[in-house]
């Protein structure tokens, strides 16, 4: 199960997640985890933001749950309420000791806590619920070991990954077979949703993004049709040059007429809802939400 752990300090979502479980990797996102009562949780720290909008958009595209732990309502911390709403991040708690703008948004119905105690016991309390869908995985670390060869990390998202599995990278189109899997730095035959693996691969190499099955369901095109809602916390004009984000791909384009135009491919489905951002922005950077229409 994958928590983002989401706060304006970077020390308190750092202490939070140390709290709980022993750091397992870092880079723009650090990675910890907790194994109680035979249950694995990964908590996600965005650990250059809010210097950097994306690792915040990449921690929510993993997480299956959200802690959002505020001391006062500040700019950034009024963003990562933003983001959580226009991503539909449902399930969360929050401990806070201000009255944040909450009506409204779907942080309405997250649990509202007193103490980072009772944050804790929550959290390893938690029970995962996967879907049931098609193979759908998310790389978020890519590298070659020595006499080993292509590696990535990532995320299991639904369904399972098996060994000797031909799967897509998406938006590169690389296909790549899986020669080893690790789970919990032990070898092993498959991962099911919930599990961070490291995989050993034939097949060249890929940047972050999506692994699914050849046979999938996703649309893959530099032009996506639909409709654009501006956030109403943004008040600023919308930019002719914006960001479009999902599942951890992050494109420079503009909205043209009824849809995205985009400077390379984007990977997404039918009434997915992609986030358009505006990374340079002084102030709000996340400018609303553009709703996939095939």
């Amino acid at each position: 199960m994958f928590l983002a752990v989401l706060s304006d300090s970077p020390e308190t979502r750092k202490q939070f997640c140390k709290s709980i479980g022993k750091e397992t990797g870092s880079g723009d996102i650090t990675f910890y985890s907790s194994n109680f009562q035979g249950t694995i949780r990964t908590l996600l720290e965005p650990t250059l933001y809010p210097d950097k909008l994306q690792p915040l958009l990449y921690s929510l595209s993993i997480a299956d749950y959200v802690v959002l732990l505020i001391e006062d309502l500040t700019p950034q911390a009024g963003e990562i309420i933003v983001a959580l709403d226009s991503l539909k991040k449902e399930k969360g708690l929050i401990l806070s000791n201000s009255a944040l703008p909450l009506k409204g948004t779907v942080l309405e119905n997250y649990e509202s806590l007193s103490s980072q105690e009772e944050a804790k016991q929550k959290l390893l309390s938690l029970q995962p619920e996967w879907p049931k869908a098609e193979s759908f995985s998310l790389v978020d670390s890519y590298f070659q070991v020595k006499s080993v060869g292509n590696v990535i990390l990532g995320t299991v998202k639904s369904g399972s990954i098996k060994k000797r599995a031909r799967l897509l990278h998406l938006p590169s189109k690389k296909e790549i077979e899986i020669k080893s899997i690790q789970l919990n730095d032990k070898d092993v035959e498959e991962v099911s949703a919930g599990g961070r693996y490291g995989i050993c691969y034939k097949g060249d190499p890929i940047d972050r993004g999506i692994l699914v099955s050849p046979s999938n369901s996703f649309t893959l095109s530099e032009k996506v049709p639909g409709s654009f809602s501006k956030s109403p916390f943004y008040k600023g004009e919308l930019p002719k040059k914006i960001h479009a984000y999902s599942n951890l791909q992050f494109v420079e384009g503009s909205i043209s007429g009824p849809g995205l135009l985009l400077d390379k491919p984007i990977a997404f489905k039918d009434s997915e809802r992609l986030l358009i951002a505006d990374p340079g922005s002084p102030k709000l950077r996340i400018c609303g939400v553009f709703e996939a229409k095939r």
